[in-house]
């Protein structure tokens, strides 16, 4: 937080590129920002350390009646995201959820999407007695997703071609892309949210903040690209299709969208708290390291055989 911020309203920024637009505007009257990953933004917003936030979709149902909407806004993708990557060693149709995978640590909506898109079938038999294993992929988001895609371009078109980015993984998947081939609604990644115990008057200035945001959107996402251009070593082409590709007012489509994500984690019994059927084991003290293994009582009820998976920063 700002050094000389002395306001009372604290309010959960996302520090990646996708959020600039909203930055641009400045802070709402009364409020100052606090830089959270998606995933930390919402153990603050439970812990009442700030009043609002983009929250990641995928962990509204733990917030429970925590938070309430904010309007219509986040950052949502119709045909493709550019920052949501799964990279592998073979075609995305060929992994497995038993398959050894890297999974960002900053995300609780797009572990549970990537894990989602992978529930197409259960486990066959020869899936589980090769689970484990060679890793086979690597989940990144953001900004070093939006980098790595563009290193990648360089050799190609980007989407399942060789390349020698990301350890030589040759094929990469948009989960965005993969989502909306297969229900086809846009997938909404962040949703803007409030704590239902915040002052009246902050509900207020919040939502005025983004009416304006709304009505000024197209000048504050072009005064973003040089800058994000900048910052991210990029050409501004690039950033300029990035930024074409979200949508931060969300509609009825979109709205849509996020309702069947979060049903279908529901049925498919997506864990809330963590990746499918896991649980986090051997945290180390730096955070920067997490392992994780079969729920044992996902195991037994036939939801999951095996699973072996890192996290990494």
């Amino acid at each position: 937080m700002d050094a000389e911020c002395h306001t009372v309203w604290p309010v959960a920024m996302i520090p990646y590129i996708n959020m600039l637009p909203y930055r641009l505007l400045s802070s709402p009257p009364g409020c100052c920002w606090y830089d959270y990953v998606p995933r930390d933004s919402v153990a603050a917003l439970s812990a009442g350390k700030v009043l609002a936030a983009a929250v990641p979709v995928g962990a509204l149902p733990g917030l429970g009646d925590i938070v309430e909407p904010l309007g219509q806004f986040g950052i949502a993708a119709r045909d493709y995201s550019m920052s949501v990557l799964f990279f592998s060693n073979k075609p995305f149709g060929q992994v497995s959820v038993m398959d050894r995978m890297r999974l960002t640590p900053d995300s609780a909506t797009s572990v549970r999407l990537l894990h989602l898109l992978l529930h197409r079938h259960k486990p066959s038999p020869e899936e589980m007695l090769s689970a484990g294993g060679e890793q086979v992929g690597e989940l990144i988001i953001g900004d070093r997703a939006l980098k790595a895609l563009h290193a990648r371009r360089r050799h190609g078109d980007g989407i399942d071609r060789p390349a020698e980015e990301n350890g030589g993984f040759p094929h990469v998947t948009d989960l965005a892309t993969r989502w909306f081939k297969l229900y086809r609604h846009p997938f909404v990644f962040a949703r803007w949210v409030i704590r239902r115990d915040a002052p009246s008057a902050a509900r207020t200035v919040l939502l005025e903040w983004l009416d304006e945001f709304k009505r000024r959107e197209e000048g504050l996402v072009a005064r973003a690209i040089p800058i994000a251009a900048r910052q991210l070593g990029l050409p501004e082409n690039a950033v300029a299709d990035y930024f074409q590709c979200l949508r931060r007012v969300l509609d009825k489509e979109t709205l849509a969208g996020q309702a069947l994500f979060l049903q279908e984690i529901r049925r498919k019994q997506i864990d809330i708290l963590g990746p499918p059927n896991a649980m986090l084991t051997g945290v180390d003290k730096s955070g920067q390291r997490l392992s994780l293994q079969a729920n044992p009582v996902a195991a037994k009820s036939g939801l999951v055989h095996d699973m072996a998976a890192e996290i990494t920063s």
